[in-house]
């Protein structure tokens, strides 16, 4: 007889893993299932020239909702995760000189929504980054974790999802499913009658952003500046502007280097064109370049990093309690769902999940360690 697990989790990522820690304290019955051949998602350590760093730039702005967020994320960790708040406004290049960026005024971009994330004048200062928080909630996962394990299909029967399918043949069953992974693909994995075909349609064709990264280690010294930099330049194109800041100089071999991070958001269908990456990242560049003339020279690493569907909710109707309307076991943990974006929302989505399964992550004290202690964790 198959076995029947609790809870399947679909999406090893932030939200996906934050729900399984916490399910992990009330049950080991817990399956969390992902196409990749590692957890962790985009918030994975990469070894950089300078030290450890996030894959891509990573930002929490000062708010309430962000305090509420990591205040569920270290009552999981049992460690404290907030250092302190800076004031410290965002800026931007024009006429020659670094300048308080004050918006877009009238021609913001299209993905204004998602880089607005980055341009809080206050931010949250981390003692624990977030390649460390998902380390670490790996670790409190008792349940078992299934990597290369890419879900085809949802099962149904009557009101409620019985089984998935994994990699286009193994079926996993459990009592509960909690969907964790891109919005889109809900439109190919639930079953024909889950929803009408225009939501499916929608669920489709919706435009959805990726995030593309571009991250550098300088051979010198840039600058000192730890501001958010939002740089466009003066000519108008359909690429739009991009965010990113420095990181502190390091001695490294007796010289100093310094790494650099940078966003910005394309279409999703256009991902895979190569010729709208390549130009994108040259204006990444080029604008970097225009504001610090000599911190392209002689460049000692440059990596990318793209992140698709990471927002856009193809305007997916959900019951009350986050369930797919008329499957009452199919809660959708999607982190593009929370009305808030980035680490913030995906933080929070997992918490109200959490609590629609009818769980409560309790406060508890949480340890002052340092973040040193997990900082050369390795995946």
């Amino acid at each position: 007889m198959a076995h029947i697990y609790d809870y399947a989790i679909i999406g090893s990522g932030l939200t996906g893993l934050s729900v399984a820690a916490a399910l992990s304290r009330e049950t080991k019955n817990v399956v969390l299932l992902d196409g990749l051949d590692h957890a962790f998602g985009a918030n994975r350590q990469i070894n950089f020239p300078t030290g450890p760093i996030n894959n891509g730039i990573r930002f929490v702005p000062d708010s309430v909702l962000s305090e509420k967020a990591l205040g569920f994320l270290e009552n999981l960790l049992g460690q404290k995760v907030i250092a302190d708040v800076s004031d410290e406004a965002p800026v931007t290049y024009d006429s020659g000189n670094f300048k308080t960026f004050l918006g877009f005024g009238e021609n913001p971009p299209a993905f204004w929504e998602e880089l607005s994330y980055f341009t809080s004048s206050k931010r949250i200062d981390l003692q624990l980054q977030p390649f460390q928080w998902t380390q670490m909630l790996l670790e409190k996962f008792t349940g078992e974790f299934m990597p290369r394990s890419y879900v085809t299909k949802f099962q149904q029967e009557g009101e409620r999802i019985t089984s998935v399918t994994v990699n286009g043949s193994k079926t996993v069953h459990a009592q509960n499913f909690i969907f964790a992974g891109a919005v889109r693909d809900l439109s190919l994995l639930l079953p024909e009658d889950a929803i009408s075909q225009r939501a499916r349609a929608k669920l489709g064709k919706n435009s959805y952003w990726t995030a593309l990264c571009l991250d550098i280690c300088h051979s010198k010294a840039v600058t000192e500046s730890t501001a958010m930099h939002v740089l466009n330049g003066t000519t108008q194109d359909e690429i739009g502007p991009c965010a990113g800041r420095f990181m502190p100089a390091v001695e490294v071999d007796g010289n100093m280097i310094q790494a650099s991070q940078w966003i910005t958001f394309i279409e999703t269908e256009v991902t895979d064109d190569s010729e709208v990456v390549g130009m994108t990242l040259k204006k990444i560049k080029r604008q970097i370049k225009r504001a610090y003339p000599e911190a392209l020279d002689d460049v000692k690493l440059e990596r990318i990093f793209v992140s698709p569907y990471i927002a856009g909710n193809g305007d997916l109707k959900l019951s009350a309690n986050k369930t797919i309307p008329n499957l009452e076991n199919l809660w959708v943990a999607s982190a593009p769902l929370s009305e808030q974006k980035n680490l913030v929302g995906a933080l929070l989505q997992a918490e109200m999940i959490v609590a629609s399964l009818g769980f409560k992550v309790e406060e508890a004290a949480v340890s002052e360690a340092p973040a040193e202690e997990f900082s050369e964790a390795t995946m």
